[in-house]
């Protein structure tokens, strides 16, 4: 019956779910409506209805919890004393807090990983660079152009969203950071490794916290900006200069400069508040580069090992001198502000310097394909990186449980680029070049990223939770063995359905509030436990003589179904 199953699941990867008339992937699916009792679970996150109905087709209902939560599955390997810290031939594991946020099926394993049959994505508010600009994640659709980190043109040819996940801050060692839900993918090299490899983000939080290890993401080519093709008003260079000088202060003469510094809104802007326009950030490669030697020919500075840094008075434009390093490929930090060590207003040429209220200081500044300065004494003391410098990766950490959705796209390299001109991966590894669906991976097994747990099956022909050696337990040998769930309410899911922030959402939350629409009550089955559905809860706990405070626990649960 083992073989069975995981073979039926084998057999689904590549499968896709359907999509809107706009080409967004919509999580409609057959598996719902194949899986008697879970049909209203269509159009939902499917990843524990997916094995439900591998299990449903092979006879296993008894043996595995027949549900569209994980929150409830995992409560159900529990309270059948079917829980186990080691993974199983056949059997699931859970991700995330309390195991509720994701799950997949154990078809191989070793010492040190599972192989896995199962979901990934990028929060809704991640930013996603495209010829104009950076765009929304969830704001993108199929059909529209990205920018392909090596320079190549690319597009959308995929929208899946993926409902709410864990989520995780990826921190570079130049300070840039990048959010991604567990299972997005991204291409690293590990140094000492020849060849790049296409991690998790969860593998990719083991791998960076193993002592010295130096996982890095790719190189970024200069990015290509669509252009209009009307010249700018000021010449790049120039305005670089005078941004970049410390006297500018926009008290110039009245000449053309001023006029146009105006247009700009520049001309009657203080040290304090200077800022790049967005027309020469967006400005073809040879206009950013003059824009940035501009900058660093007056406000920057290189020392005789090659150091560069960039020092203002104004936090917007070092900002924007950090995204314009980051843009043409280079990399930046920007430090300061009141408590910055060392960190001066006035210039760093002058003998006799004054500390400033606030500096700031873009520093670590490393331009693998171009000389970030024009005048000699500087251009000449300029070292370029190796070709195969790359940013370093040095922290991978849980932020929150958020609504996530990824994308495919056209590009051969399958990349794109996320926030902070970071180069991320293609969210489908299936083999297919586009689609949300069934699909392997290859997860850690113990440490940052490993799974909360796994379930037993009860298969007739008995299985093993791990090798005895690598410190596994026995597992029920025979059918006879497995306990058959109660008939009446599905088992409580494990927490508290209540009025928080962020709002709770997910299956357990749907399930009851379509449970209390069939026995007649007003409510919206949306999955979002809201005020409204408090207010049901208040209403029915009043009826029923329960103890009235609008939480879902679970006496006011298995009432819904008494």
């Amino acid at each position: 019956m083992r073989d069975e199953f995981t073979a039926l699941l084998l057999g689904q990867v590549g499968q896709h779910e359907g999509r809107d008339p706009d080409g967004t992937w919509n999580n409609r699916q057959r598996y719902s409506t194949e899986t008697p009792g879970l049909e209203w679970s269509d159009g939902q996150p499917w990843c524990a209805t997916f094995e439900a109905w591998a299990a449903h087709r092979t006879g296993m209902d008894a043996l595995w919890p027949m549900t569209a939560s994980c929150l409830t599955a995992v409560a159900w390997w529990r309270n059948h004393n079917r829980w186990t810290d080691y993974p199983v031939l056949g059997g699931p594991f859970y991700l995330g807090p309390d195991g509720g946020s994701h799950t997949g099926v154990v078809v191989a394993y070793d010492a040190d990983t599972i192989q896995t049959v199962e979901g990934n994505a990028l929060p809704l508010h991640a930013g996603v660079l495209t010829p104009t600009g950076y765009r929304r994640m969830g704001d993108l659709r199929v059909g529209d152009p990205v920018v392909d980190p090596e320079g190549r043109p690319s597009r959308v040819t995929g929208v899946h969203p993926k409902g709410v996940r864990p989520v995780h801050r990826i921190t570079l060692q130049d300070g840039s950071a990048a959010e991604a839900c567990e299972e997005h993918l991204w291409q690293i090299g590990i140094d000492g490794r020849a060849r790049p490899r296409v991690v998790t983000t969860l593998e990719l939080a083991a791998l960076v916290s193993r002592p010295g290890s130096r996982v890095r993401v790719p190189l970024l080519e200069p990015v290509e900006y669509q252009q209009t093709g009307e010249p700018l008003p000021i010449d790049p260079y120039l305005l670089g200069l005078l941004l970049g000088a410390d006297d500018q202060d926009g008290s110039q003469d009245g000449s053309q400069v001023v006029e146009e510094l105006r247009a700009l809104g520049l001309a009657d802007v203080t040290a304090p508040h200077r800022f790049l326009p967005a027309r020469y950030r967006r400005a073809g490669v040879k206009d950013r580069l003059a824009l940035l030697q501009g900058l660093m020919d007056t406000g920057g500075t290189i020392d005789a090992r090659g150091r560069i840094e960039f020092t203002s008075a104004a936090e917007r434009l070092a900002r924007d001198v950090q995204e314009l390093v980051r843009s043409l490929g280079g990399r930046a930090a920007v430090n300061g502000g009141h408590d910055a060590h060392d960190a001066h207003g006035t210039s760093p040429r002058q003998p006799d310097r004054a500390p400033a209220e606030a500096a700031y200081r873009v520093q670590n500044v490393d331009m693998p394909h171009f000389n970030p300065f024009r005048t000699p004494d500087k251009a000449e003391r300029f070292v370029p990186r190796n070709a195969a410098w790359a940013r370093r990766v040095v922290s991978v950490e849980y932020v929150r449980d958020e609504e996530v959705q990824c994308i495919a796209v056209s590009a051969p390299s399958r990349l794109f680029v996320t926030d902070d001109f970071i180069p991320t991966h293609n969210t489908n590894d299936s083999g297919s070049p586009e689609g949300d669906g069934v699909y392997l991976k290859s997860r850690p097994r113990r440490g940052p990223g490993s799974p909360y747990g796994y379930g037993v099956p009860a298969f007739p022909e008995g299985t093993v939770s791990a090798d005895p050696a690598l410190g596994g337990i026995p597992a029920a040998r025979t059918s006879a063995q497995a306990t058959t769930p109660p008939a009446g309410a599905p088992r409580w899911p494990g927490r508290y359905l209540k009025v928080q922030s962020p709002m709770l959402h997910g299956d357990d939350v749907l399930m009851w509030q379509r449970r209390m629409a069939a026995r007649g009550w007003s409510i919206s089955a949306d999955g979002w436990y809201g005020p409204a559905s408090a207010q049901v809860c208040r209403s029915f706990q009043q009826r029923h003589g329960l103890g009235v405070d609008g939480i879902v626990g679970p006496v006011t649960w298995n009432a819904a179904w008494s």
